[in-house]
């Protein structure tokens, strides 16, 4: 697949799984179309008539799906689609080791990302314990893990895959006051943030994304 191939990113009309991947392209300068299917929330359920009627045509009926040159190739599952982009944009670390790194603490977001679910359903007080000692240890071992080069990257000195999950990630709880104490604690990790949010391709995508419920 060449350099010139074309790209349908498709999902549902929020950030949710397609949020990374969608940054991973415009910090690539790689334009991609952004198909979405309707979603709204009644009474706590979510509607996708659409979504509902072609899900069917989808392998595993699940998205997001990344359709490359018009359907040729198709991949499935975020995550897949994720390190696809990363590779393919030089956004994958520098040799096969700093991928697998990279990998590692995704795979680490994604447990902190359950993690809160469950805090959060369970309560005020364990939604307050998860900020005060479960996401402290994570970025604690972030903080360790980042090449201290002041490139204000995670690894190898530019952008990278893990930068935009991380800026995803805390930008994804509600309560913004308390993940931004505890990042607060993590100098690197909160450079990492900022530098994401102030890339401009990425800066001018969340100023002009659509507004979403999710």
């Amino acid at each position: 697949m060449s350099s010139t191939s074309t790209y349908k990113l498709i999902y549902f009309n929020g950030r949710g799984l397609a949020e990374t991947s969608r940054m991973l392209f415009k910090a690539a300068g790689q334009e991609f179309e952004d198909f979405r299917y309707s979603v709204t929330i009644n009474g706590g359920q979510y509607i996708r008539p659409e979504w509902d009627t072609d899900k069917s045509k989808y392998i595993y009926e699940k998205i997001p799906v990344l359709e490359i040159d018009g359907g040729k190739h198709i991949i499935v599952q975020s995550k897949a689609i994720e390190r696809f982009l990363a590779r393919r944009f030089n956004m994958y670390g520098t040799n096969d080791v700093e991928a697998a790194v990279i990998d590692a603490a995704g795979e680490q977001i994604n447990d902190v990302k359950q993690a809160y679910n469950k805090a959060k359903a369970a309560g005020a007080d364990s939604e307050k314990k998860f900020f005060e000692e479960d996401l402290k240890k994570t970025f604690l071992a972030f903080e360790k893990q980042a090449t201290k080069d002041n490139s204000g990257y995670w690894i190898s000195s530019h952008l990278s895959l893990f930068d935009i999950q991380l800026y995803n990630l805390i930008n994804s709880f509600a309560d913004q006051e308390s993940v931004q104490k505890v990042l607060e604690e993590y100098p690197t990790l909160k450079t990492i943030h900022d530098k994401v949010g102030q890339t401009a391709e990425i800066k001018k995508w969340v100023e002009e994304r659509p507004k979403t419920i999710f």
